[in-house]
This record gives structure tokens, C-alpha cells and sequence, in this order.
């Protein structure tokens, strides 16, 4: 009975959580508002903030290693990212800890081999600052950081979107 209560608190808890963040104003940052402060340390050991980011456009995602569509977006990137190298785009992703745990987010990388850097959002903080609700979420911004694009796939006008994001 105990193992009962503490999966009905849980799911208590994890439902109020989501109404709190779905009826709070500004619960999601969206498309025109800037990126919200946010820093964290890539797995190769690299410091990512949002000042550290402004000057070049961003494309950012977040994911976890259980996420079918992941699964299909994380390849799709990695080729844009091989493509691109870095010629003026930022390409960033960010596993939200949510059923997920460092080691296995660090396991799933290496297996696929995906050249653009991702961390691991302990505690939820970033998750949290941005809003996000599912996975995968990416965003455009630009060189100033405001958001132009935010969708759980890439657009496919991704190379006109690029040329629109990169400072005149």
C-alpha cells in the first residue's frame, strides 16, 4: 500500500507541477522574446552561457536518449552540423534529466558519434527557464539571441532561415 501512495504522490506532484507551469504567464519562451540567462558545461568540459552564445545565430535542442523524435532530429542536425562546421552557427543540445540520467545521455552521444556538443541539465534549470514541456524542442535564434524559430522538428527552409539569423 505504501508503494501505492508514494506512485499516486508522485503523480500528484509531477500533474501540479505541469498546471503551475501551464497556467503561469510567460511559461514558454517563444518566438520574438529573447533567450532566457542560462549557463552549462558541455560533456567534452566547454562553458556554454547565453552571453557566451550571443554574436552568432543558435540553434539549440533539447532532447533525452528515450525520445523517438530525437532519434530522427539529433541525425538531421549532426549532418547540418558536419555541413556547417563553424561557419557562423552555433549548434547546442541540451538533455533535459527528465527519465534520463548523465551517464546514459553520455553513452547514447558516443554511440552515435554526434559532432556538435551537448551537456546535461541537472536540476532542471534550464528546462525550467525555458519552458519546455516536451522533447524534442528546438529553437532558431539569432545573433542577438531572441528566438526566431521554435518547433520540435527543424524547418525545412533551414538554409534560408540561416541566412536570415546571420548578421548583416
Amino acid at each position: 500500500m505504501a508503494l501505492r501512495m508514494t506512485k499516486i504522490t508522485k503523480i500528484l506532484l509531477v500533474a501540479g507541477w505541469f498546471l503551475t507551469v501551464m497556467v503561469s504567464p510567460g511559461w514558454s519562451v517563444g518566438v520574438g522574446e529573447p533567450m532566457p540567462d542560462f549557463s552549462m558545461q558541455t560533456f567534452d568540459g566547454t562553458n556554454f552561457s547565453r552571453a557566451t552564445l550571443e554574436g552568432k545565430p543558435l540553434l539549440l535542442i533539447f532532447w533525452n536518449t528515450w525520445c523517438p523524435i530525437c532519434m530522427q532530429e539529433l541525425p538531421k542536425i549532426n549532418r547540418l552540423a558536419e555541413k556547417l562546421g563553424q561557419r557562423g552557427l552555433t549548434i547546442l543540445a541540451i538533455n533535459t534529466g527528465i527519465n534520463d540520467n548523465e551517464n546514459k545521455a553520455r553513452a547514447y552521444w558516443k554511440k552515435y558519434g554526434y559532432v556538435f556538443p551537448t551537456g546535461f541539465d541537472h536540476g532542471f534549470e534550464i528546462v525550467t527557464a525555458f519552458g519546455i514541456l516536451g522533447v524534442p524542442t528546438i529553437f532558431l535564434a539569432d545573433s542577438k539571441g531572441v528566438v526566431r524559430y521554435k518547433n520540435p522538428v527543424l524547418p525545412e527552409d533551414m538554409e534560408e532561415r540561416l541566412k536570415q539569423l546571420s548578421p548583416h
